[in-house]
């Protein structure tokens, strides 16, 4: 395969390959706008761009940044892999070395370390063993307040009632959710508030939610929605909401086998905006999270807790639902 340049990614982007240097490498003193920035990070996604260099010995230390999918995982994985990029980044301009750990990788030894960012959702155990290290630490991705660890996470249910309303304002009043299924890598299983946000908000309009599950995967979705396909009760459904892009993908794929058209006969919204997502047919509408954002805000909150420790912080992002062809009602 051959490997993506720079100047791939500035061509499909349409800036110059010095501005797509610098905003890779978190190029602070860079005046470009944020629509621009994230053209260049969907395009180095969907080109399944991978940063190959060598990091400068610096006097700021060396942070460990802990991910809990493998390596090869993460290649077909575009919502960490930007979350590891926003960390890298911030941490190479701020003067970091980066100490890569990946699942099943263990413990990175405490010695000689400044901090650890560990992205991805972990266990009680697994948390504490990072705690256990005795360094600043951050978890992105997972809300890890009670654990007494401090965490950097997305808003979750202010986007979900915004698609709820979405369908309802224009006249899809039986939505469904598919929800996804996931657990920790020592096989414990996770909580993911999104199922709970789409249950209160078709509460608030009078209405009982119909929620199914499966694995967050393309395949996962595509299962799920076969099985309510050739259910009687199928025809009652005329919107989904799936819990992540893939699932979105996989179900409009289940549904067009179905002869049901999106979004005519159902609308359908993803979640995580993922950069396929918007080249598929139709182009799906989905919840923007601000993914490069979070990874940087973890180091800024792990810089903080390095020079003056304190208590323990929850940063919350905000999320925003795109409206795309999918749900173009």
């Amino acid at each position: 395969m051959p490997i993506t340049t720079l100047k791939d990614i500035a061509a499909a982007a349409h800036v110059s390959s010095a501005t797509v240097s610098r905003v890779l490498n978190a190029d602070t003193s860079l005046q470009v706008s944020a629509a621009t920035r994230q053209r260049i990070f969907a395009a180095a996604e969907s080109l399944n761009y991978t940063k190959h260099q060598t990091h400068p010995t610096t006097s700021a230390g060396t942070v460990a940044l802990v991910q809990w999918t493998t390596e090869a995982g993460e290649q077909g994985d575009l919502y960490y892999r930007a979350i590891r990029w926003g960390v890298e980044n911030q941490l190479q301009a701020d003067g970091y070395q980066v100490a890569r750990n990946f699942a099943p990788d263990g413990l990175p030894a405490a010695s000689g370390l400044a901090g650890v960012i560990a992205i991805g959702k972990y266990s009680h155990e697994q948390l504490a063993a990072f705690a256990g290290l005795g360094k600043p630490l951050v978890v992105i991705d997972q809300d890890t307040l009670d654990d007494d660890i401090s965490c950097v996470t997305t808003s979750f249910g202010a986007p979900v009632q915004a698609i709820v309303d979405h369908f309802f304002t224009h006249g899809r009043t039986h939505p469904i959710m598919i929800a996804g299924v996931e657990q920790t890598t020592d096989g414990q299983p996770l909580h993911d508030p999104r199922p709970e946000a789409f249950t209160t908000a078709m509460t608030r309009r009078g209405q009982k939610p119909v929620l199914y599950s499966g694995p967050f995967t393309i395949e996962g979705g595509y299962q799920v929605m076969k099985k309510i396909l050739s259910q009687p009760a199928a025809a009652h459904f005329d919107a989904l909401f799936a819990a992540s892009d893939n699932m979105a993908i996989g179900a409009i794929k289940a549904l067009q086998e179905h002869h049901l058209n999106v979004p005519e006969d159902v609308a359908v919204i993803g979640f995580n905006d993922m950069a396929v997502g918007r080249f598929i047919n139709p182009s799906l509408a989905t919840v923007h999270i601000a993914t490069q954002e979070m990874g940087i805000t973890g180091v800024e909150l792990l810089e903080k807790m390095i020079k003056t420790p304190g208590s323990q912080i929850r940063i919350t992002l905000a999320s925003q639902l795109l409206v795309r062809d999918s749900a173009a009602l």
